[in-house]
């Protein structure tokens, strides 16, 4: 699936360089035509017409990621079960919102938080000990008790 992704990320940024209003050369865009077509040879053909079919709507790029259980083009929440399943990578699905087609990225790839920290940190002398310490909330001073009805004195006016 990592291959078919990358083949559909790379085949968008080679459709955005052809679509583009950069002057380019015609021996620049005949090898971009050449790639297009190689990254096309490998996609599957249910994944490709899905990728046109954005094409057309102009829904650019078309492949995009899911942060946070968020679709990278339009930004709107996922779904708890769509979500689980592009996290645990089954395959490519698409925003129910902005029909984009949807992948999770691999670990490597988000600079996950664990492998940023260095071998000091994550050291079993240094790793949070399994036993809770359970807080005693402060215990708060004795109210006197309120006066009952009949002490109460009620003035009139």
């Amino acid at each position: 699936m990592d291959k078919t992704v990358r083949a559909l990320e790379d085949l968008s940024a080679t459709d955005s360089q052809l679509g583009g209003d950069a002057p380019l050369t015609a021996e620049f865009v005949r090898a971009l035509k050449k790639r297009r077509t190689a990254l096309r040879d490998a996609i599957p053909s249910a994944l490709l017409v899905a990728y046109d079919a954005l094409g057309r709507m102009g829904r650019r790029p078309a492949v995009v990621q899911v942060r946070n259980a968020h679709c990278g083009g339009c930004y709107l929440r996922l779904p708890p079960q769509l979500a689980s399943a592009i996290r645990h990578r089954q395959s490519l699905r698409s925003c129910p919102h902005c029909r984009r087609l949807l992948y999770s990225p691999t670990p490597t790839e988000t600079g996950s938080a664990s492998a940023a920290k260095p071998e000091l940190e994550r050291s079993p002398a240094n790793a949070p000990s399994s036993k809770r310490l359970h807080r005693i909330p402060a215990r708060r001073p004795a109210r006197e008790p309120r006066p009952s009805a009949a002490r109460r004195v009620r003035h009139r006016i």
